[in-house]
């Protein structure tokens, strides 16, 4: 056998190969090849934006990025074991309908609704802080939650601001790094530490095995021309994220009756005023 012409066959015919697959591929490209991930599609929805004054203070993420769903269920609260861990049980409990609970103690007030909604007021004016820096508010609020047994793991601090002498403080959930809407646990603090607190919070049952690409975050921004509502304002961040708004989607009237459900991929689009929203793929 000739080798030295058996192995130039070879050659040619892995070659041929190559070639056939990289047009093969090629062609697949362009087949799914969205040009609304470009950079120059990026700028031009800058641009369109700002002819209504929507300003764009972050880069636009130009990645396809994929995620799981995610199952998850609120977190419910019970009204002995909030008075137990606030108040040492020493609180009033009331409890005047099946969907609305209470617990005073002194200038405090802990309202609770369909278990899944909390709210925590203190009335009290003594100061017992000189706050002169947003991270002190924090510091504050973290402390506050390990006190009362929250845990901190699962939280991120989404914005903050001041208002007068309040500071006003945003932590989001977050799973595997990315934070889950729409959950939430705010604070109001001043000198007098923390005057409110409001959670409304999710806990992951479940992930999928399946996965979904998101839509390209340009494309997701343009859908903000069609509400007036966001003319003229600022976004300060774009980053991936779950949603999960029963309200908003339809489910129900209002979110604190929902049990659980499935949070889906989104682009959480975050404002300099602190406001975020979630645009999916639907």
């Amino acid at each position: 056998m000739d080798w030295s012409k058996a192995k130039s066959t070879l050659i040619i015919a892995l070659l041929i190969t190559n070639v056939i697959l990289f047009g093969f591929n090629l062609y697949n490209y362009n087949l799914t090849y969205d040009s609304s991930s470009s950079r120059h599609f990026a700028n031009e929805a800058k641009e369109i934006l700002s002819k209504q004054n929507i300003k764009i203070d972050t880069n636009i993420p130009r990645y396809r990025n994929k995620l799981h769903t995610l199952r998850i269920e609120f977190d419910n609260f019970d009204i002995n074991d909030l008075n137990e861990r606030f108040f040492n049980s020493k609180g009033h409990i009331e409890n005047p309908s099946t969907d609305f609970s209470r617990i005073d103690y002194n200038k405090k007030l802990i309202t609770v609704i369909n278990n899944r909604r909390m709210r925590y007021e203190n009335s009290e004016s003594s100061e017992k802080y000189n706050i002169t820096k947003l991270s002190e508010a924090q510091k504050i609020a973290n402390e506050f939650l390990l006190q009362n047994q929250f845990d901190t793991r699962d939280m991120q601090l989404t914005h903050m601001r001041k208002e007068d002498d309040l500071y006003i403080l945003n932590f989001s959930k977050i799973y595997d790094g990315i934070i889950i809407e729409r959950s939430y646990t705010n604070f109001v603090i001043n000198n007098s530490g923390v005057v409110s607190m409001d959670r409304l919070w999710l806990n992951v049952t479940d992930k999928s095995d399946a996965e979904i690409y998101l839509i390209p975050a340009a494309k997701a921004l343009l859908s903000l021309l069609d509400d007036e509502e966001y003319y003229g304002r600022t976004v300060t961040n774009i980053d991936e994220c779950y949603y999960f708004d029963p309200e908003e989607q339809g489910y129900v009237e209002d979110i604190t009756k929902a049990q659980q459900g499935r949070a889906i991929p989104a682009w959480r689009i975050q404002f300099s005023d602190g406001e975020n929203i979630a645009i999916d793929n639907y």
